[in-house]
C-alpha cells in the first residue's frame, strides 16, 4: 500500500475556491487507485466553510495568522493590483503555512489562486499541484488569453473596445506579461524576507507555478490560446445541487418570485463572496431600484460583501423583489432565473451557464474579466467595464438581454457543452496520472 499525504492550501474565504477545492478532493478520493491510500488535510486561517470541509470527511489544520474569514478582500486587505495589503501580512501568511506544512509533512500540496501555500511548499521542497480558473502563464497571456486591456490599466480602458482589442494585438508579448496587473511587489518582498534562495518571484505567474496546473474551464474557450505543457484544461468544476434541492425546497417567498409565470422575467443578483460593496449596490439599484420594472428580482446580499440593511435601502417598495442574506441553492435559483447580474467569479459564471442562464457582469480582477469576455464572445452575456458599472448602464444591458432571445439560446449552447463533460472526473484522472508517475513505484 502506497500512502500519500496531501495538504490543500486555498483561499477558504472565497466560496468558489473553497467549493472547488472540496470537489477536487472528493474526485481524488473517489478515484483513488487500488494499492493507494490518500489522506487529505486542508489548511485554514479561519473560514465559515470549515464545517463544509469537515462534513466532506477531510481534516483541517489551522495556521497563523488567524483571520476573520469574512472575504478575501477583507482578510488580505486587497489593494488592486496587489492581492495583499502589506508585505508584513504576506510574510505572516507564508510563514504560518510553512510552519503548518513542516508539522504535517505532506508529500504534495494542492493549491488554488493562493500563492502563500505555493511559496511555503516550495521553500520546504514539497511538490505542488495547482487549480486555476484560467491558464495564468506568460505563454498563455502572450498567446491569446488576453483579448482586451485589463480594467486596472489606467486611462486606456476608456477607449472604445475595438481600439483596445487592436492595442492588445499589437502589444509585444513581453509587455503583456509585464503588466502591473501581474506583478506583486509586496508579496515578492515578503518571499525574500522568508529566505527565498536567489531572486524572489515577482509575478503572480511565478508565485503560482506548480508541477501540474489544472484549468477548470471549458476547453473550447482556449481553442486558439497557447496552453503550456504543465497545464491541463479539464473542464468546469463547481458544487452540484444537494439532494432535495429544487423549487419545492425553496423558501415560499423566494419560490413565489421565481415562479410568478412565464411572462414575468426573473433576475438573480449576486456578487458571490468576492465582489465589492459598491459594485453590488449599483447592481441592486439597477435591478430593483425602480417601482415599475416589468421583472422580478432575487437579490443575494452576501454578508462578506454587503450588509443586508444597506442593500434594502436601495430597493423600491414593490412586490416581486426578495432580498436575502441566507443561503440559497444557487443551481436551483439560476435554473429558474432568466438573467444573472453579478461579477465574473468562476463559480458564479459556471453555475449560471450550467443552467443556460445569460449573464451581465463586472470584473474585480483580470481573471474575472477574461471569464466574462469568454461569455460575451459567445453571445451569452455582456461584460460592463468596471468604470462604466453604474445603475443606468446596467439597466440598459438588462433590457437588451431580456429583450434579445439569442442570449438565452447561446447560454443554452454553453450549458450543453458543460453537460457533455465531467470536469471533476477529468481533473481527478489527470491528477492521479501525475501522482502515480511522481510517487509510484519505478516502472
Amino acid at each position: 500500500m502506497i500512502s500519500l499525504r496531501m495538504a490543500v492550501a486555498v483561499a477558504l474565504q472565497d466560496a468558489g475556491e473553497a467549493t472547488r477545492a472540496v470537489e477536487l478532493a472528493h474526485g481524488l478520493r473517489e478515484r483513488t487507485p487500488d494499492g493507494w491510500d490518500l489522506d487529505v488535510t486542508f489548511l485554514s486561517h479561519g473560514s465559515r466553510f470549515e464545517p463544509m470541509i469537515r462534513r466532506a470527511g477531510f481534516g483541517i489544520t489551522h495556521c497563523a495568522p488567524r483571520l476573520e474569514g469574512r472575504s478575501i478582500a477583507h482578510d488580505l486587505q486587497w489593494d488592486p493590483p496587489e492581492i495583499v495589503g502589506s508585505a508584513a501580512l504576506a510574510r505572516e501568511l507564508v510563514e504560518g503555512e510553512r510552519k503548518a506544512l513542516e508539522a504535517l509533512r505532506p508529500d504534495v500540496v494542492l493549491h488554488g489562486f493562493w500563492p502563500f501555500g505555493n511559496i511555503a511548499a516550495r521553500l520546504l521542497g514539497i511538490r505542488t499541484m495547482c487549480f486555476l480558473p484560467i491558464p495564468l502563464d506568460p505563454a498563455s497571456v502572450a498567446g491569446g488569453l488576453l483579448r482586451d486591456l485589463p480594467d486596472v490599466v489606467p486611462v486606456l480602458p476608456r477607449l472604445p473596445r475595438p481600439v483596445r482589442e487592436t492595442i492588445v494585438r499589437m502589444v509585444p508579448a513581453g509587455v503583456k506579461t509585464g503588466l502591473g496587473a501581474f506583478t506583486q511587489r509586496r508579496l515578492s518582498e515578503a518571499i525574500a524576507a522568508c529566505g527565498w534562495p536567489g531572486e524572489p518571484p515577482r509575478t503572480i505567474f511565478e508565485m503560482l507555478r506548480a508541477d501540474l496546473t489544472l484549468v477548470n474551464d471549458l476547453p473550447e474557450f482556449y481553442a486558439d490560446c497557447v496552453v503550456p505543457g504543465h497545464m491541463a484544461i479539464t473542464g468546469p468544476l463547481f458544487a452540484p445541487g444537494a439532494p432535495g434541492d429544487g423549487p419545492a425546497a425553496l423558501d415560499p417567498a423566494l419560490r413565489a418570485v421565481l415562479t410568478a409565470g412565464d411572462d414575468v422575467p426573473v433576475i438573480f443578483c449576486t456578487m458571490g463572496s468576492s465582489g465589492t460593496k459598491d459594485a453590488f449596490l449599483e447592481a441592486v439599484r439597477a435591478v430593483a431600484g425602480t417601482a415599475g420594472d416589468p421583472w422580478n428580482a432575487v437579490i443575494l446580499a452576501s454578508p462578506s460583501v454587503c450588509p443586508i440593511e444597506e442593500a434594502r435601502a436601495q430597493v423600491a417598495e414593490r412586490p416581486g423583489v426578495v432580498i436575502t442574506d441566507a443561503f440559497v441553492p444557487a443551481p436551483t435559483v439560476n435554473a429558474l432565473a432568466d438573467l444573472v447580474v453579478g461579477h465574473g467569479g468562476q463559480g458564479t459564471v459556471q453555475t449560471a451557464l450550467a443552467a443556460g442562464t445569460p449573464i451581465i457582469g463586472v470584473a474585480m480582477q483580470v481573471e474575472q474579466q477574461i471569464n466574462l469576455d469568454h461569455v460575451a464572445a459567445r453571445g451569452a452575456g455582456i461584460r460592463i467595464p468596471a468604470r462604466r458599472w453604474r445603475a443606468p448602464v446596467i439597466r440598459e444591458a438588462v433590457k437588451t438581454v431580456l429583450g434579445t432571445p439569442s442570449y438565452r439560446r447561446r447560454a443554452g449552447d454553453l450549458a450543453a457543452s458543460i453537460r457533455s463533460g465531467d470536469g471533476k472526473g477529468a481533473a481527478a484522472e489527470r491528477m492521479w496520472r501525475h501522482l502515480r508517475a511522481t510517487f509510484g513505484p519505478p516502472r
